[in-house]
């Protein structure tokens, strides 16, 4: 029998790891990665290579996993993609702080500095980021403040894509392949299959076969499965949240906080240890404490969350 649920968002999490990760998908990723560059003024690649293949067992046994696609183009720079429909307060100390992350695992100790290579974010969120900007994409580096055009260096770029109801008019006004890849995004959903044909004509042949490729994961039963178990673990999480936070209303603002990230911890990897319960309920800063919390949610194992709060 035919799955009659409605289509899921192209932004989905899962489906865009899916469609960027898969092998053989290599032109797919590239192209979209290219579209940004372009928009952007900034040298495009000739190869992309990803990182962490999508695994459908990943997903189904660490549902609760981040999910950011990472790839490496042939002059070894790193891309991180990452799509985020909801919104969040702490969105771009979170993007800063992945790039931090992803940058400094370049080196083992006792190597040279000089080895550090170009580690560049393209974050697209459902949501605004910065209204008070006019432009729907915006590209951010460390510039001299005096001399705006001086580059400090190359070495940290991060691309907002902003697919908010606020800058949806202005997708139009893209003179550039990512037009099509963001009304890809935007209106997969929304639009029957003979409209979306007529949208991305004459875009980059790439484009039209992510949009083959969202089509198939709609009428997979086990890819479609794979998103409802994704969904269902956010929601739940969430929910886990939200009860810690109405708890530190009525315990205090940092009690509250680090009860917040203990039953973040909890509920992402299970038994806490003691240790590392002592650390967060002995951090008393409200800025280290928001960074835990964004850490805790982020972090791949208790272990890497303890190297942060030792």
């Amino acid at each position: 029998m035919a799955d009659l649920r409605e289509k899921i968002s192209a932004t989905a999490d899962t489906f865009v790891h899916y469609l960027f990760a898969s092998r053989g998908n290599e032109l797919i990723l590239r192209s979209f990665v290219n579209a940004v560059q372009e928009n952007a003024g900034q040298p495009l690649v000739k190869e992309t290579q990803v990182i962490n293949p999508f695994n459908p067992q990943t997903f189904r046994t660490e549902k609760r996993s981040i999910i950011d696609i990472k790839a490496i183009s042939e002059k070894n720079h790193t891309f991180v993609i990452e799509f985020q429909v909801a919104g969040h307060p702490a969105f771009a100390e979170r993007a800063l702080y992945y790039w931090a992350k992803t940058f400094g695992q370049q080196l083992v100790e006792g190597e040279a500095y000089k080895k550090l290579t170009p580690v560049i974010v393209i974050a697209l969120t459902c949501f605004p980021l910065f209204p008070e900007l006019k432009k729907l994409h915006n590209t951010f580096g460390i510039m001299a403040q005096d001399a705006p055009g001086f580059v400090f260096t190359d070495r940290l770029q991060i691309h907002t894509l902003e697919l908010a109801d606020e800058k949806l008019g202005l997708i139009p006004t893209i003179n550039s392949p990512l037009r099509r890849w963001l009304e890809f995004f935007h209106y997969s959903d929304k639009k029957s299959e003979e409209e979306m044909e007529t949208l991305l004509q004459n875009s980059d042949p790439e484009v039209g076969k992510a949009y083959d490729a969202y089509l198939r994961f709609n009428r997979d039963k086990e890819l479609r499965e794979l998103e409802d178990a994704r969904q269902q673990y956010l929601h739940d999480y969430n929910s886990s949240i939200e009860d810690a936070r109405e708890t530190g209303h009525a315990e205090g603002l940092a009690e509250g906080q680090a009860k917040t990230i203990l039953t973040v911890l909890k509920a992402r990897f299970g038994k806490v240890s003691q240790a590392i319960q002592d650390a967060i309920t002995q951090t008393a800063d409200d800025a280290e404490l928001e960074q835990l919390t964004i850490l805790a949610a982020r972090c791949k194992s208790l272990a890497e969350f303890f190297e942060s709060v030792k």
